[in-house]
């Protein structure tokens, strides 16, 4: 039984010797096929472009015209492909840049960035502090940066609030004890940042206008990566905790000077002594405080020998029974009406 290519040739063949053939019984008696084949073989000679239909007839069409006319339809076909392609692109290129981020921007949603790589994330704070444009929230916990870094940060603070943003910051009380920063923290508060002191903060935070968060991703390990959170939904909660902080601290021209600890003990001794009193340990408190581990060996021995303790066990039992300590260790009042947060 011949197959189909061997039926269509047969029937191309018929086409071109008569001419033309205007009915199938003509067509089938010509190429000397039966109906099945004679609708396989047309069928086959469709696809190759070999055959058309004029005024009724079927004739055969030149193989290079077939060719021609092949090549024009799939030009055609690419050309289409290509205007549908360029298309998808631009849709997708909408979707993706313009409707998605706006409705990552309800306030429903949350967006956390996590930045590993140390120039990205100080591109990120700086793009954040100079587009800052009603208020930026600061809290530091320590070890302090460079002069020459915190001199940077200051012409920012100072640019930010051209803008008109108000600035808030928190520091611990033990810069006080320290002439240049407790000099820092004088220039901040004479350029216009309103600076409150607490004995310790858990973590790095920066709110900026309310509407993004840096902080790290572990604040035992502040270096490694840093998280910029935004969406109302997480920001409202990290104000609420900044404010409760802030409402603990002391305002910067009421801090206790450096060398006036109540109960013979320095600012920073009893910040490490609380902290002890709370469970933590010596590299705990050294990592919240940014001091040193034997700094704070050096209090708790401090403490130690005051209360004639032989262990820190024994140290935390006899604390609560000194009331001159226990009222020196209590959180300072902030001394004033607090600041209402900016909006």
């Amino acid at each position: 039984m011949p197959g189909d290519e061997d039926v269509a040739l047969a029937i191309y063949q018929a086409l071109r010797a008569q001419g033309g053939i205007s009915s199938d019984e003509e067509l089938r008696k010509a190429a000397g096929v039966d109906a099945d084949q004679a609708g396989r073989g047309r069928k086959r000679l469709n696809e190759l472009g070999l055959v058309q239909v004029v005024d009724g007839v079927l004739e055969a069409v030149e193989p290079d015209t077939a060719l021609v006319r092949t090549m024009d339809a799939y030009h055609a076909n690419a050309a289409e492909q290509v205007r549908n392609a360029t298309a998808l692109q631009h849709l997708t290129h909408s979707l993706m840049t313009l409707y998605r981020p706006a409705a990552t921007r309800d306030p429903s949603q949350v967006e956390v960035e996590y930045i590993v790589d140390r120039r990205r994330k100080d591109r990120t704070l700086v793009a954040l502090e100079t587009t800052s444009q009603h208020s930026v929230d600061a809290m530091h916990p320590g070890p302090m940066p460079s002069a020459q870094v915190l001199e940077t940060s200051l012409e920012r603070d100072v640019d930010t609030m051209r803008r008109g943003a108000h600035l808030r910051a928190m520091y611990p009380l033990v810069l006080l004890q320290s002439p240049r920063y407790s000099g820092y923290l004088q220039e901040l508060h004479e350029a216009g940042v309103e600076v409150r002191l607490l004995d310790h903060a858990p973590l790095d935070m920066i709110i900026h206008d309310r509407a993004a968060v840096c902080l790290p991703a572990d604040p035992d390990d502040p270096g490694v990566a840093m998280l910029v959170v935004r969406g109302a939904a997480l920001i409202r909660a990290y104000s609420a905790f900044y404010d409760d902080f802030w409402l603990r601290a002391v305002p910067y021209p009421m801090a206790e000077p450096p060398g006036s600890g109540a109960a013979g003990l320095t600012l920073q001794e009893r910040a490490v002594i609380r902290l002890m009193a709370g469970g933590l340990s010596d590299d705990q408190i050294a990592r919240k405080m940014g001091v040193h581990r034997r700094t704070v060996q050096r209090a708790v021995a401090k403490l130690m020998e005051r209360l004639n303790a032989s262990s820190r066990f024994e140290a935390g039992l006899k604390l609560g029974q000194d009331p001159e300590l226990v009222k020196a260790l209590r959180p300072t009042p902030s001394g004033g009406p607090s600041v209402p947060a900016p909006p």
